[in-house]
Order: C-alpha cells, then structure tokens, then sequence
C-alpha cells in the first residue's frame, strides 16, 4: 500500500523520486527539482527505493542506469512487475543506441544520457508528470462514471448531485407551491426551459397547459401579436383571428424565455395582464379574461437593462417575486461526470451504435474545459464524439470553440453518406433557426447554442444570407 495519499495528490506538489547511488549527482538533481517546487525523495539504490511505499504513488521517477546492486534496467522491470504507474525516466553516461531501444521497449518513459542540460530532463520530467495527472484524472472520472446511476442522477430532467443542483431543486419545490411569477436566472445552456417545465410539472397548475414563447425569435410586432392575439384584419396579413400564447396558456404557465428582449411597450401590456389578467387583443377593444402564471428566463443582469432603460422598472419588480438561479457548469465541476455518462448512453441509443470508450485523454481534456456553452456544450461535444466512434472508441473531444466553424465533424475515412445526411441536416436546423429569428443572426446563434462567428461561417458553407430570412 502506499503512504501517499491520493486524494490530495492532485493538489499537492508533484513528487519526482530521484534513484542513484553517486552522491553529487544525486543531490545537484534533487535541488533542481526542489527549485522547480517539486518534492523530491532521493535514494542511494534502488533496492531502497523499491522498498519506499509512496513510491508507487509517485508522479515520476529519475533513475541512473548503472548502479552497484539492482541496476537501472532492473529497477524499470520490478517497477513493471509490480504494475506500478509512475513514469520511469533512466539516465546514463554509459548508454548506447541498443540500450536506450531496449529500456524504451521495456516501459521506459524516457532515456537521458549525460552530460545533459538542466532543461532537458526538466522537460522529460515535466512531460512525464502531466502524463501522471491525466492517469489519475482519467481514473477519477471512470469511478464516477461507472457510479453513476439513472435512478440518482438528479431530478426534474436535470443531471446533478452537486450542492449546488441540490440548492436548485431545493428552489424548485419552494417556487412551485405559490401562483407567484417566477425569474429563472443563468446563463446559456444551463437548463433553464427544463426548470420552467419543472416548476409547472410540480405545481397546483400540472394539468393546465404550459406554453412557451421565446422573445427574442420574434420581431416587435410579431411578438405582441403572439403574446396577446390580434382580431381578423388587425394588420396587413392577418386573415383570421388568433387568440395568443396569454390566452392559450390560461389556467396554466406561460414561459416567456429571454425576457430581456421584449420591447418596453409590450413590457407595460404584460403588466397589466399580471395585475389585472386582462388581455387586449391587437384590432379588439373588448378584453379577455386569463389566468396565468409567468415564468419568465433570462441569462442577463436585469437591474443593468432597467439602469439602461431597456425594462421598465415596475415591469422588473413585478416578474422578480421569486427567482430560482441555475450555476454554470463550471460552478459545478463534480456533475461532469454524470452528464458525459448520461448524454452517451442518449448519443450512442439516438444514433444506433455502441456506448464508445473515451480515451483518457479526452476524459482529462472534459474534466478540464471551462464549458462556456454550459450542458448544452457538452451534450453537443458528447453527440460529436460518438458520431465520431471508430473501433470501440469515441471520436476526439473538442469544446464548442475548438470545434470552429470551418469544419462540420472529423468524420472518419469512408463515412461520406453519414457526412451528407449531417451536413443536410445541420442546413435544415440552420435555416429553421434564422427563419424564426427572422434572419438575426445573434438570435439564431443563441437558439442553437453556438457562436455568432461558427453561425456564419457556416452560414458561407452552405450560401446563407440573413436578408434571405428577412421579411
């Protein structure tokens, strides 16, 4: 067993075990390290290194090839023997070609010969310790994932059991309970919609309609002709009556998401449907009575858009009665592992192939990413990666940045049909979008959780115009 305790070893200094029996050698590599703020355990043989317990714990070891005793090569084959994963980087003035080749065959991280410059082994040294932690991080997240389990994920639809979701749904059985208006506040890709819904599913209203409007889809007019209704003839186009989502959402919750977009005017309508529940069709004089209850999303500072003057202040107070805060993923690091789990088993089942093995690598690279696209980035990047599966094996991890937006996927060789249907499918959604943003490419570029600058570049690939989308 080791004497080294793992759990802290990701915050700890890394620990370079130093093997060698010649005293000045030892003691100048040592202080190197020492230095470079490693900790450093040095040994005069490598019987009495082998015999140390933390060494297996170790997130690298230099060794000297000749040695009275148990030589270098000796070492490195006992330190196989025993399966022991710290990186062995063996050093020499004595070696040749031959024996570089075999300790290299054998397992051997690295070879040095000396006389070696300090940054030479520092960088051997540097490499091998950056191997160790991607190992250990790549453990880690393989334990959770295998831990995780479908009955425990999280509740309501969202996947989390971190403190942080347990605050959330925590605020959702509260809100729930009251008829109040409700302000589901963070930012994009936290799962906001899904916690609107959660708030309806749980509440007195469950068996009422839930109906949601995106505000930002929608140009002015448009909006408060689908927010409040119109009479037939009330403007250019409108062939018949329609009632609107207030009156479609009656005895039940409307979602408005985004509500910073909506315009001031249609802002002081609103507040006269929550304070009074009455709705003034566009082209009627005559009222309906609704009865509604708001819930409405925003991924910016609301204070900042009244201080701007782009919300009304009464507005604001009126739809902050209660609020409920969704934590960015990067608040809540502990869930990566849940959420790359859950949404393989959804990418591999949608798809019709084998949940893949994600290279360690790719595991460390996730645990990592700062997610700026949220659970809504990594689902994205976990659909990519096993689209991308070849051999067992899932297709590399890139965060929605890296991904661009000169290239649609790295499909593997011969995967020319999947690549047509993808691309002709990712036009499609493209066109849908814009079409509904009516050619505001931001909006567009929000609704499908990628940059304005991957938007448009593959607006170029496939010959888009937003003036094509506008009316």
């Amino acid at each position: 067993m080791s004497g080294r305790d793992p759990g802290t070893a990701a915050t700890a200094k890394p620990l370079v075990a130093v093997v060698d029996d010649d005293e000045a050698a030892r003691t100048s590599v040592g202080q190197m390290f020492r230095l470079r703020r490693y900790e450093v355990k040095t040994f005069t043989s490598a019987e009495a290194a082998l015999a140390w317990p933390p060494l297996a714990d170790a997130d690298a070891v230099v060794c000297d090839v000749k040695m009275p005793g148990m030589s270098g090569e000796d070492f490195l084959a006992e330190m196989q023997r025993h399966a022991w994963a710290p990186p062995v980087i063996l050093i020499t003035g004595h070696g040749d070609v031959s024996m570089a080749v075999r300790c290299l065959k054998a397992g051997a991280y690295d070879f040095v010969e000396k006389p070696f410059e300090d940054d030479v082994l520092l960088a051997s040294v540097a490499r091998a310790v950056e191997k160790t932690t991607l190992r250990r991080e790549s453990a880690d997240l393989r334990k959770r994932l295998a831990a995780a389990s479908t009955d425990e994920d999280g509740r309501y639809g969202l996947i989390g059991r971190s403190r942080a979701m347990q605050d959330v749904y925590d605020q959702v059985d509260v809100v729930a309970r009251s008829a109040a208006p409700v302000l589901v506040w963070g930012e994009t890709g936290t799962g906001k919609e899904l916690v609107a819904r959660a708030i309806h599913a749980q509440s007195p209203r469950a068996k009422g309609p839930f109906v949601a409007l995106n505000a930002a889809a929608l140009p002015e007019t448009m909006l408060e002709s689908e927010l409040f209704g119109h009479a037939r003839g009330a403007f250019t186009g409108a062939d018949s009556a329609r009632d609107g989502k207030m009156v479609a959402a009656s005895g039940g919750t409307l979602l408005l998401d985004e509500v910073e977009s909506i315009p001031v005017k249609a802002q002081l309508q609103l507040l006269r449907v929550l304070e009074d529940g009455l709705v003034y069709p566009l082209g009627r004089d005559a009222p309906r009575q609704v009865d509604i209850r708001l819930v409405a999303t925003t991924k910016v500072d609301l204070g900042e858009q009244v201080r701007k003057g782009m919300m009304r202040e009464d507005f604001y107070h009126r739809i902050l009665v209660l609020q409920v805060h969704l934590p960015a993923l990067r608040e809540r690091s502990e869930d990566v592992p849940l959420l790359v789990g859950h949404f393989l088993k959804l990418a591999a089942t949608r798809n019709g192939v084998p949940v893949p093995q994600i290279p360690d690598e790719s595991l460390a690279a996730m645990m990592r990413h700062p997610w700026p696209g949220n659970v809504r980035e990594l689902k994205h990047a976990v659909e990519r990666m096993v689209i991308t599966a070849r051999d067992g094996r899932s297709g590399p991890f890139a965060g929605e940045e890296e991904f661009g937006a000169s290239r649609l996927l790295s499909l593997p060789p011969g995967a020319g049909r999947l690549r047509d249907e993808l691309e002709a499918t990712e036009q499609r959604v493209i066109r849908e979008a814009l079409d509904r943003a009516v050619g505001e490419v931001t909006t567009a570029a929000l609704n499908l959780g990628i940059s304005r600058r991957a938007l448009y570049e593959r607006m170029k690939k496939y010959g888009l115009s937003r003036e094509d989308f506008q009316e």
